[in-house]
């Protein structure tokens, strides 16, 4: 079962992988802001890496990995 924190700290790293998605300058602070965010908030260090890799990888696949018309 997950629980309450783990949801959460879930939440706002994909919130933090969504603004990459709005227009804006270079996406370097999101990204930045993602990282620093889940290796202090989780708990294993595996977690902390793997989850802001996927969210990253998630908006990844809606922006078309960095393929510009």
């Amino acid at each position: 079962m997950v629980n309450a924190r783990f949801a959460t700290l879930v939440a706002m790293i994909l919130a933090a992988a969504a603004t990459r998605l709005f227009p804006h300058p270079p996406n370097f602070t999101p990204i930045g802001a993602m990282a620093l965010f889940g290796g202090a908030h989780f708990a294993s260090p595996l977690v902390a890496l793997a989850v802001p890799l996927c969210a990253m990888l998630l908006s990844d696949l809606l922006l078309g990995f960095g393929v510009h018309p």
